[in-house]
């Protein structure tokens, strides 16, 4: 079903190195690591002149993630001497193709909530310390901007470089294991985190990791991790892997009963129900994939 030989793994191959696998997460974590540093220290001499906590949002966000691309950026460039479109950012039809994402995520999300509704486990919150409904639209959407950059960050740093380049050096399904593993691993410091969160954000690596495969792409992943993350925190105004959005929400829920069907102060995707939507959206994958003329 997987193969190095052919598409993205193949763009990779070009490369003119390509680290073996334990080099490779360290430069993980140092892209991540080096670039969040980077950010927060710009960010710091004028967050205190910010008033607005959706803007406030927003530029933490954005300075928090968007050096860490551009140092994978300069390393693609510089080090491994190939282009930024082998990573899966292809300039050809990219808006269509992050916005399918982006439905996806949306959708898959919204079938996480509805799960937790219809076991009683999601009630609307009639009290909140951040503006909910249309009084907090502005907000809404003004934050968007930065999920987009944190969630194509993690996206082009997990998926779009590190699976990439141990899909070429070795094989596709050591790249999907183990790009997935560490995607999970490196939530383990998040808020509330527990076994089965992780489990689940290994599972979320497992589904965009398919995802990119059957695409060829890297923008419907970024598409899908930007709504994922937007629609949980700032729509249905719950915990995203642990941190909450001071930017309001569309609606605001509450989750009640088992940590197992809420996920606890991880939010929901630490509950069986994110585990059951994103095992659905694995097994469509696997199935798109192999019902796919093209053999990777």
């Amino acid at each position: 079903m997987l193969s190095k030989n052919k598409g993205l793994f193949k763009e990779a191959s070009s490369s003119k190195y390509l680290p073996n696998i334990f080099f490779a997460v360290l430069l993980t974590f140092g892209f991540l690591l080096g670039g969040q540093t980077l950010g927060l220290f710009i960010i710091y001499f004028f967050i205190s002149s910010i008033s607005s906590v959706a803007i406030e949002s927003l530029m933490l966000l954005i300075f928090q993630f968007l050096f860490i691309s551009l140092f994978v950026f300069l390393w693609v460039k510089k080090v491994e001497k190939r282009s930024i479109s082998s990573l899966g950012l292809k300039g050809r039809d990219f808006f269509a193709k992050f916005s399918t994402g982006f439905i996806f995520g949306c959708l898959l999300f919204s079938l996480v909530v509805g799960l937790l509704y219809l076991l009683g486990n999601a009630v609307i919150e009639t009290k909140s310390l951040y503006p909910t409904g249309l009084s907090a639209l502005t907000g809404i959407l003004i934050i968007l901007p930065g999920w987009i950059v944190q969630g194509s960050t993690e996206e082009i740093l997990t998926r779009g470089w590190f699976m990439n380049v141990l899909g070429a050096r070795y094989n596709a399904y050591l790249a999907l294991i183990v790009s997935s593993s560490l995607f999970g691993f490196l939530h383990l410091a998040n808020n509330g985190v527990t076994i089965l969160s992780v489990i689940n954000i290994i599972l979320v690596g497992l589904l965009l990791g398919l995802y990119m495969i059957k695409t060829d792409d890297l923008w419907g992943a970024c598409g899908f991790h930007a709504a994922w993350n937007w629609v949980q925190g700032n729509i249905y105004g719950l915990e995203v892997s642990g941190n909450q959005s001071g930017a309001g929400s569309l609606i605001n829920l509450k989750l009640v009963g088992s940590e197992i069907f809420t996920g606890g102060n991880f939010g929901p995707e630490g509950s069986i129900a994110c585990t059951l939507a994103l095992s659905l959206g694995i097994i469509v994958m696997v199935i798109l994939i192999l019902r796919d003329k093209r053999s990777y």
